[in-house]
């Protein structure tokens, strides 16, 4: 969903991959989540020039991890780079054919420490040249397989490093979309599925709990029939807002128009909203379930620990809603993927 129709990929309305990863969260958030950052690994191809990306992404096998982290550094070199590092959270690592890691550019004269002037770029990287340090013992989101990798001296073309900056090499629709706030609708898109697994299973629960019992069934607390019906409106009210504000970049995409600050603040904002509302109220439903949600067999527990390792995503932070007040008070967002 992320690549050119010349290698195989869809070119399409993103609200399309926001379902996409709705729907595989819904069925299991660690699926959706690795689907999400495997989508934005391939969205990083923009930046390559032609035969770079065909060589990168020919392969409608492969899969891709990535981490936008700049915790490597790759010192310049005759015709490329030598990259070392270590990166942490890298998401479906175990499954990749392909890295994308963010490196501290290092050369003559050139910042060596992160800051004011640094040189960051995407270093595109195969997994012969990849350590996966294991890493990963946690309670949500486990399946994706997110441990630590480490690169050792490998050796980097120049035609595999790429900055946010870098020309974009197929100018189409899709390409045109920020990648920042995209990136931050799908983290949302998988909170909203997520929350309707929540919903799901607390409806299934109160349909196969039912009694002949003179005790009231689950079914029959107020609390339960209310987080119900809550649920339902806030799910279906937070994904209309996250589908219309994409919906309308997408539009202005296929124009070619230049996006407005408070475009991609509607973006920021509907996304950290959803993310953030969907975390509140699937820990509601966790609650009015009783002690059903103890119980992994249920997979309440499950969306519970999941929902909170989802909203631990730095694109989803608080801060991102700082960023949107300042475009809708007028000022100018100084968030560096604000715009990205």
């Amino acid at each position: 969903m992320g690549l050119p129709k010349s290698l195989g990929g869809l070119e399409d309305n993103p609200v399309e991959a926001l379902k996409a990863y709705e729907i595989l969260a819904s069925a299991e958030a660690s699926v959706g989540w690795v689907t999400w950052n495997n989508h934005l690994a391939c969205t990083f191809g923009r930046f390559l020039s032609e035969p770079s990306m065909k060589a990168v992404y020919g392969n409608p096998s492969h899969v891709y991890a990535n981490s936008a982290r700049p915790e490597g550094v790759a010192k310049t070199v005759a015709d490329g780079y030598i990259v070392s590092g270590r990166w942490t959270l890298v998401s479906g690592c175990e499954l990749a054919d392909w890295f994308v890691l963010r490196c501290l550019v290092v050369s003559d004269g050139s910042p060596t420490t992160l800051g004011p002037g640094a040189n960051l770029k995407l270093f595109f990287i195969p997994k012969a040249e990849v350590e996966i340090i294991d890493t990963w013992h946690v309670g949500g989101l486990s399946g994706t397989g997110s441990h630590d990798i480490v690169v050792k001296e490998a050796f980097v073309k120049k035609d595999y490093a790429v900055g946010f900056d870098s020309p974009v090499t197929i100018d189409n629709a899709y390409n045109r979309l920020p990648i920042g706030c995209i990136n931050a609708a799908g983290c949302a898109a998988l909170a909203l599925g997520v929350l309707k697994a929540a919903i799901d299973e607390l409806v299934a629960i109160c349909l196969e709990r039912v009694t002949s019992s003179k005790s009231p069934d689950l079914r029959d607390r107020a609390t339960v029939q209310a987080a119900v019906a809550k649920s339902k409106t806030l799910l279906a009210a937070k994904r209309l807002q996250l589908h219309h504000s994409v919906e309308a970049l997408w539009n202005d995409a296929q124009q070619g128009n230049t996006f407005t600050d408070e475009q991609l603040a509607d973006v920021w904002a509907a996304s950290c909203e959803a993310a953030k509302e969907a975390r509140s109220m699937i820990s509601e439903i966790y609650a009015v379930a009783g002690t059903v949600s103890l119980y992994k067999k249920h997979r309440i527990e499950r969306v519970h620990r999941d929902i909170h390792a989802i909203l631990q995503h730095g694109i989803i932070q608080p801060h991102w809603m700082n960023q949107a007040g300042m475009a809708y008070v007028g000022l100018k967002p100084t968030g560096a993927m604000f715009r990205t």
